[in-house]
């Protein structure tokens, strides 16, 4: 038996090698598949995400966490623990047990993602590159779903469907026209400006040919945040060029009867017009706003407790019952709109926690929009348009209603702070 002290420590330095050369590329695989696992792959791979980061920090055995956590690191992982604690709390109120848990469960991973992030400091040039190929990848792919193979509407991978793929895309695109202001700071700066306008175009792509309408009345808000992040850098005439090619593109979408983007507007146009109107033809606008009305009621009727997802439900078809609105609403297990799902279900501290989990990200991400340097503005617009995003999306449907939903907006939230926390400092005058 050898017991040589000089020995003893080989294994341990070849261990810590071994980590060391190990957590870099890790970290990297992490942010470069986050795109692909949400919009290209079957979501729950999504999880290979967080899992893989955590793998890297426990391999990088750092002791120094960069000064973590901050004021803004304990506000954000403060909202998603009660955003996560809600859900577990008010379900098992309402008798489902641990049913909460599993709308919880990835909102609480993002909170240790954030943790890894921060011992990593992975660059931002594989989150870039990784939302780039992901939205070019759907735009492919819708593409081919749409005119290749006649589908009615693209809806990406099961369990995705329409509305889910094509918002998710046009979220994607719109992060992609973010990262402009980080592309022009490379060294190749053309080839990087050309991938991430490819991504922008091919993420509005995926969004028409999915004819997901509910993502398009957002867009001039979306539109004015990339504006305040990118226009005011910009000569008169790139603007007027930027603007003209923005219009081009949305014309085009419309006028191509392939798209099914102009069917799409004249549907919603007409079943509003029919609503007014007094028509019982349940249309998908009708069912929204007859769904949006029975919500609301509820509300009035428990506004703190609120209901809970079964009793919701059961409540719901017996307004159908008695005659109160359509019975075929009864089926439907949210209600079309997250601020109303989450108050109808969870009551006051449903409402209360996503609008926390809606304005943190705001509160965190506003000033650096108008900062000096590419890479943090570049960060800070993607983190603004997030929640513009997810805000934009819950008015017709409730994206966070759905674990996925829950997963990838706090998923994306926590890489983009963890990025922003970190991005090179500038001088006092480059902030407004």
């Amino acid at each position: 038996m050898i017991e040589n002290e000089q020995y003893r420590p080989m294994p341990l330095m070849l261990s810590r090698r071994l980590r060391d050369q190990c957590h870099g590329p890790l970290a990297a695989m992490a942010l470069l598949f986050s795109a692909f696992a949400y919009l290209v792959l079957p979501w729950p791979l999504l999880v290979a995400v967080p899992l893989l980061l955590i793998l890297a920090a426990l391999a990088a055995g750092k002791d120094q966490l960069d000064g973590f956590p901050q004021r803004q690191d304990k506000v954000l992982m403060m909202v998603l623990l009660l955003y996560g604690v809600c859900w577990v709390v008010v379900e098992l109120a309402h008798g489902m047990r641990f049913k909460g848990v599993r709308d919880a469960w990835p909102i609480w991973l993002a909170m240790v993602t954030l943790v890894a992030m921060v011992r990593l400091k992975p660059s931002a040039v594989w989150f870039w590159t990784g939302l780039a190929l992901g939205s070019i990848s759907a735009g492919a792919w819708a593409f081919w779903q749409r005119i290749i193979q006649g589908t009615s509407r693209a809806d990406g991978q099961d369990p995705l469907h329409a509305i889910l793929f094509g918002n998710l895309g046009l979220m994607t695109g719109l992060l992609c026209l973010a990262g402009l202001s980080w592309a022009m700071t490379r060294n190749e700066r053309w080839r990087w400006i050309l991938l991430m306008a490819l991504g922008g175009l091919a993420g509005l792509m995926a969004s028409a040919m999915s004819g997901s309408r509910g993502g398009w009345i957002g867009l001039p808000l979306a539109i004015w945040v990339l504006y305040r992040g990118h226009g005011k850098r910009l000569s008169l005439r790139w603007r007027l060029m930027v603007g003209a090619c923005l219009l081009a593109l949305l014309g085009s979408l419309y006028m191509i009867p392939q798209t099914g983007v102009a069917k799409r507007v004249h549907n919603a146009v007409s079943g509003v017009q029919q609503y007014v109107a007094g028509d019982d033809e349940m249309t998908s606008v009708s069912a929204r706003l007859e769904m949006w009305k029975g919500a609301s009621q509820l509300i009035a009727e428990r506004p703190i407790v609120g209901w809970g997802t079964r009793e919701y439900r059961a409540a719901m078809r017996e307004r159908g019952a008695e005659g109160a609105q359509d019975p075929s609403l009864g089926r439907f297990w949210h209600a079309h709109n997250d601020v109303l799902d989450a108050w109808v279900k969870r009551g006051l501290p449903g409402l209360l926690t996503l609008l926390a989990l809606y304005m943190t990200p705001l509160w965190l991400f506003a000033r650096g929009i108008g900062s000096a340097s590419g890479e943090r503005r570049a960060l800070a617009v993607a983190g603004t348009l997030l929640p513009v995003a997810f805000i934009d999306f819950g008015l017709t449907y409730s994206f966070l209603a759905y674990p996925m939903g829950g997963m990838v907006y706090a998923l994306l939230l926590v890489i983009l702070w963890g990025l922003y926390r970190r991005s090179p400092p500038e001088p006092q005058h480059g902030e407004r």
